[in-house]
C-alpha cells in the first residue's frame, strides 16, 4: 500500500534500506548501508591499516564496483576518507585522515549497532517482516 500520490512522481532510488544519521559536534553523517559496511570494515582495522585499495572493499564486503565507488565517494565528501592515488595502474587508494580515525573510534559502537540493525542477512525473513 502506498500513500504516494501520482502528482508526486516515482519514488527516489535508494541505495540502502535506511539512511541512519550519526551526529556529533564535529560531523553529521547520513550514511547508507554500503557506507556503514565500509566504515565498519575500516574501523575494525584501525590503526593497523589506514590505506585501502577501493577494489578491496568490493571483494571483502561483496559489493559491486558501482556501489563501492558511490559509497567511497560519499565517505570522501564527509571527510572520513581521503584519496591517495587514483590511476589505471594501481587503482584508487584511499586513506583515513587522523581526525576521521578519531571520529570512527569515538563512534565505533554506534557504527557497529547501525550495521547490526540494517544487516538483513542476520535475520530470518519472518523477523524482518515483523520489524
Amino acid at each position: 500500500l502506498s500513500t504516494r500520490s501520482r502528482a508526486e512522481g516515482p519514488p527516489a532510488r535508494r541505495t540502502g534500506a535506511t539512511m541512519p544519521t550519526i551526529t556529533t559536534n564535529d560531523l553529521t553523517a547520513k550514511l547508507n548501508k554500503n557506507e556503514i559496511d565500509i566504515l565498519h570494515f575500516v574501523e575494525s582495522w584501525l590503526p593497523t591499516f589506514s590505506y585501502w585499495d577501493v577494489r578491496e572493499f568490493g571483494w571483502k564486503l561483496r559489493m559491486d564496483a558501482d556501489d563501492v565507488t558511490a559509497a567511497v565517494d560519499m565517505l570522501i565528501l564527509h571527510g572520513l576518507l581521503d584519496v591517495q592515488t587514483d590511476s589505471d595502474d594501481v587503482g584508487r587508494i584511499v586513506s583515513v585522515p587522523a581526525i576521521a580515525a578519531t571520529w570512527m573510534r569515538e563512534n565505533s559502537e554506534t557504527i557497529y549497532n547501525i550495521k547490526q540493525m540494517i544487516d538483513t542477512d542476520l535475520f530470518t525473513s519472518d523477523e524482518i517482516a515483523e520489524s
